[in-house]
């Protein structure tokens, strides 16, 4: 069996979606020749802790975790916060109250840390990485971003040992929409584009999440391109466990930024009868930017919209699983065609009703179309009151989508292990 230096900085107990794509190619690699062996950082500082996705680790992988040095522990002091506080994807958020420490320390992020602020773990895990090819006798290396770090430790590591090199880029770098907002010293800007540039260059194969990435990622240098979106675990949804309700149940499953603030749903949900107000209840479950739990606040939606802290994944399939409507945020800014939630593809193994709020024309949409499921409104509709109540009486008819399940099974995390396996096979 062939071997795959898999460098990542998500890794179990870390949570969230960044974990799972990695977590699923080990998971399935060996199945079709190849052996994955992990270099990861120690005690890095994750969004959120999942244990139970520990559980998941394939068993008998090797897994190296290296020591890093990074900024957190300087920032938690300035921000007034102790170093067991997790720091939430919002924390390069710019927001109209911030404190003087939020901006200073956004600012030294910014400008100090290219490309991010996991850049301390890159002399470590070279020195790491360099030293289990020579003891392994590794075949290829697979770097997945974010963090972009990760890409320039692969770089250091494929140059000093000529071991071929595949990146997967799960977002894109200097074009993600959370740092469009930061600012950055042009010189800055610059260094970061060549790192970027220089990566995309080096690499063998480039893997990116989407079709709109690698577009975007091929307009800035041509190389090999190939899309591998992320998927469903069938085995996840083999003993997913459904909480009945008589209520009507709209339910988000992830991390909520400012720019996916659904303020006119909010507001076309307080315009609704109290009769089906009654009926409705709303859940989110994750991270949830401040200003969005303000606007509900704010039109006193407490009795019908909840927001609960992160969940184990095993209960986010329950949730899944238990809900009416799906909804799907994509993050308002320009370039946003390209994103493709995670959560998507276990909405569409579901098999319920998606409501989309983003891109109608992006690649998002174009799923939810072909999966026959659901639909991507504008954030900017007017008609949301509508749109709320046909799919509120469609439930109470016992109203389901027919999904197109040849369609929706080539997302299968198995199927998409078995094409990373191909793009090996052809370059190692």
């Amino acid at each position: 069996m062939k071997k795959v230096l898999i460098i990542t900085y998500y890794w179990p107990p870390a949570g969230g979606p960044g974990v799972q794509r990695v977590l699923k190619f080990a998971k399935y690699l060996p199945e079709f020749g190849w052996q994955p062996i992990i270099l990861t950082v120690k005690n890095g500082e994750y969004p959120a802790i999942d244990e139970s996705l520990t559980k998941e680790v394939p068993e008998g992988i090797k897994v190296h975790k290296t020591r890093t040095f990074e900024p957190f522990l300087f920032y938690k002091f300035i921000i007034g916060k102790g170093k067991n506080y997790r720091l939430t994807t919002h924390t390069l958020d710019t927001a109209e109250n911030s404190s003087l420490g939020d901006k200073i320390s956004r600012w030294i992020r910014a400008n100090l840390f290219i490309p991010d602020a996991r850049i301390g773990w890159l002399p470590f895990a070279v020195k790491k990485g360099v030293s289990i090819i020579r003891k392994e006798n590794i075949d290829l290396l697979l770097s997945s971003s974010p963090p972009q770090t990760v890409h320039m430790i692969a770089d250091k590591i494929a140059r000093k040992t000529k071991v071929k090199w595949v990146t997967d880029f799960r977002d894109p770098w200097t074009d993600y929409f959370r740092i469009k907002d930061l600012r950055r010293l042009g010189i800055m800007k610059k260094l970061d584009r060549l790192y970027e540039k220089r990566v995309l260059r080096h690499s063998n194969t480039i893997i990116t999440s989407s079709d709109s990435l690698a577009e975007l990622l091929s307009t800035k240098v041509k190389n090999n391109y190939v899309t591998i979106t992320n998927g469903y675990d069938e085995d996840d949804f083999l003993n997913a466990k459904k909480n009945e309700s008589d209520k009507f149940r709209i339910i988000y499953t992830g991390n909520v930024s400012e720019s996916q603030n659904p303020v006119n749903l909010f507001s076309a949900v307080k315009n609704l009868s109290d009769t089906i107000k009654k009926r409705i209840d709303i859940s989110f479950y994750g991270n949830v930017h401040p200003k969005v739990i303000s606007t509900v606040k704010q039109m006193d939606l407490y009795k019908i919209i909840s927001f609960n802290s992160y969940i184990p994944h095993s209960e986010v399939i329950t949730k899944i699983m238990s809900a009416d409507i799906l909804l799907l945020l994509i993050p308002q800014f320009e370039i946003n065609k390209n994103i493709i939630p995670g959560k998507i593809f276990e909405y569409l193994a579901a098999h319920k009703p998606i409501m989309g709020i983003g891109n109608p024309k992006g690649d998002s949409a174009e799923i939810l179309n072909k999966s026959k499921l659901g639909k991507m409104y504008s954030y900017d509709l007017t008609s949301w009151g509508n749109v709320i109540l046909e799919y509120f009486e469609n439930w109470e008819k016992g109203m389901l989508p027919s999904p197109d399940l040849t369609y929706i099974n080539q997302f299968l995390r198995k199927k998409l292990t078995q094409k990373l396996s191909e793009i090996f096979n052809r370059i190692s």
